[in-house]
């Protein structure tokens, strides 16, 4: 007997750069998860918890506890999208948490970023979704996703959460800036701005103006734009809080290693301050 035709057709693709659509939030349980990269990015917020618990899930790590009341669960992914995205589904299906935030270092795209600097994710996008073409120029599409749909490029920042980055920032002290690496001392901004990911740690002059020309992102990492993915699809609110260290650059390693320390700890203090507002005003 010989196998029916198939049914589907072969996927099509959809040119430009698709923006996801708000999507309701499924049921959830009343506590927050606190996603990094690496311990570096999350090391503060553990600390900061009280009534501390640790734990594993599928074998991966995670400390369970408490800031002023609300319930947090602080988990660390390893570094890429890969990585980002199997730890981000296996913990929002596991604690079915309220809303996943990701904080960390990014490089700073965006020249007028110091180190330190504090971007909250207005916009979460991928810039390596796409066909790469001369002089490193991107021809950005939405391909088919898991819902027949066309998997968006640029992820907005959740609403409730960044009306309640808003109202931290206004009350958020950054650590100064001081010698030996920051000539003369400053105090770090904290604002609202652009953050996009993609799997290359150094890239070339040429991707770096293609992608601000397209995206116009402040900061670039690794991992935030396929956390926000997974978090669209499974309708789970989402902030990415990341901080700028290194340039972005061809070869960022001793500066990233110089810097991202600093940055390390101004995201994570933000993103306490963060968690703070949300436990106060129970949003």
């Amino acid at each position: 007997m010989l196998p029916p035709p198939l049914r589907h057709t072969p996927p099509t693709v959809v040119a430009g750069i698709p923006v996801a659509k708000p999507r309701v939030p499924r049921p959830s349980r009343n506590l927050t998860l606190v996603l990094g990269a690496i311990p570096q990015e999350t090391d503060l917020v553990a600390w900061a918890l009280t009534k501390k618990q640790h734990g594993t899930f599928a074998g991966f790590p995670f400390t369970e506890g408490r800031i002023d009341q609300r319930r947090v669960i602080v988990a660390v992914t390893g570094i890429g999208k890969t990585n980002a995205t199997m730890v981000t589904t296996l913990f929002a299906e596991k604690f079915r948490p309220r809303e996943i935030l990701m904080c960390g270092t990014a490089s700073r795209i965006d020249p007028t970023i110091r180190n330190g600097d504090v971007i909250v994710g207005e916009i979460t996008c991928n810039h390596d979704m796409g066909s790469l073409g001369a002089a490193y120029v991107m021809e950005y599409f939405g391909s088919e996703g898991p819902l027949g749909d066309h998997s968006p490029i640029v992820y907005p920042g959740d609403r409730r959460l960044l009306a309640a980055a808003k109202l931290a920032i206004r009350t958020h002290v950054p650590e100064t800036a001081a010698l030996p690496h920051h000539t003369p001392p400053y105090v770090p901004l904290v604002r609202l701005g652009r953050i996009t990911s993609g799997d290359q740690f150094g890239i070339t002059d040429e991707r770096i103006a293609d992608i601000l020309r397209q995206l116009r992102p402040n900061l670039m990492e690794m991992e935030s734009g396929s956390v926000a993915q997974v978090c669209h699809y499974l309708r789970v609110p989402f902030l990415c809080i990341r901080s700028g260290s290194n340039r972005t650059q061809k070869s960022p390693n001793n500066d990233y290693r110089t810097l991202s320390p600093f940055a390390s700890r101004q995201a994570a203090l933000f993103t306490l301050s963060l968690v703070r507002e949300l436990a106060t005003n129970k949003k």
